[in-house]
């Protein structure tokens, strides 16, 4: 039996949050993906990027043809932005991801940041082996924060499933099935999931102050995702860990910290269980720094621009 359909979504701002060219730091992410992805690996490419930023995104990303990219507004895919103008990129970051099944219609959807890119040839049976979306875990004592308020949002034991392991960082892979359950679970009469979060963000808002909203502040989309799906009892439905005999791949490796002493010829060997890595936008590292180390790791592949 073949694997599920898979999408992928790309939050993406033209400057990034740390004003280091996120636009053509894609150029590394898209160049790798076309390398290393089997045709057909992803249904839809999704890029959520601001409105008025679609048009030169689109043309921008015209280039990469092998990949099926599809350019939407972050206002239409969450128009609960439009009353929080405010809100902070990484905010809306998370958000755009948690959003990915209001337009996605695979059932599951691999999540990107303009910093990650592919390391290894890739097909979606890797990423989807016995037709489960592949987990890695890190210990949630590394985001204690994370994990309390997320688990503060939802009502719940903050010991709920392991409580020594949470879900790791993007790229990771979301089940559609589990994110509708967590929109309706985050619902309320009065307002939907998007804004119930939102309104946890104003700073000029007396309810910014309170507790309440403080102690509920420092949820993230993975912590409210993996919480969620340990209260339904959905992660072994939808999910399977990453790093074990039976699936020795994972998700993230994080040996290009710090980016000095990186060796890359590891990253892209064979003994490399890691599918994808990332050099942060916090590092400052422009795109070209990063293409002069990895650029001959990938193959059929043009400097970036």
């Amino acid at each position: 039996m073949s694997a599920p359909k898979l999408d992928a979504i790309l939050p993406l701002k033209i400057d990034g949050s740390y004003g280091v060219e996120d636009l053509r730091r894609t150029d590394i992410l898209m160049a790798s993906l076309s390398a290393f992805f089997e045709p057909n690996t992803l249904s839809t490419f999704l890029v959520v990027t601001p409105g008025d930023e679609v048009a030169a995104v689109r043309d921008y990303l015209s280039r990469w043809t092998s990949l099926p990219i599809e350019v939407m507004a972050e206002e239409k895919l969450v128009p609960e932005l439009l009353r929080f103008p405010g809100l902070r990129g990484w905010r809306k970051q998370q958000l755009v991801k948690l959003a990915s099944s209001r337009e996605l219609c695979s059932e599951f959807c691999v999540t990107f940041d303009a910093d990650v890119f592919s390391t290894r040839p890739t097909s979606r049976s890797d990423l989807l082996p016995g037709g489960k979306a592949l987990m890695q875990y890190e210990d949630r004592a590394l985001h204690p924060r994370w994990w309390a308020s997320s688990a503060r949002l939802l009502a719940l034991s903050e010991d709920i499933g392991d409580p020594k392991r949470g879900m790791s960082i993007t790229p990771a892979i979301l089940s559609k099935s589990i994110l509708d359950s967590l929109a309706s679970t985050l619902s309320s009469n009065r307002y939907s999931w998007a804004e119930v979060l939102c309104r946890l963000h104003r700073p000029k808002h007396p309810s910014n102050w309170t507790p309440a909203r403080f102690m509920k502040s420092k949820w993230t989309e993975y912590s409210l995702y993996y919480l969620h799906a340990a209260a339904i009892d959905a992660l072994e439905e939808h999910h399977i860990e990453g790093g074990t005999e039976a699936t020795p791949q994972i998700l993230l490796g994080h040996e290009a910290h710090p980016f000095e002493s990186w060796q890359p010829a590891f990253t892209f060997g064979p003994d490399n269980p890691a599918l994808f890595c990332l050099v942060g936008s916090k590092s400052g590292l422009t795109p070209a720094k990063v293409w002069d180390v990895i650029g001959e790791f990938i193959p059929n592949s043009s400097p970036v621009r």
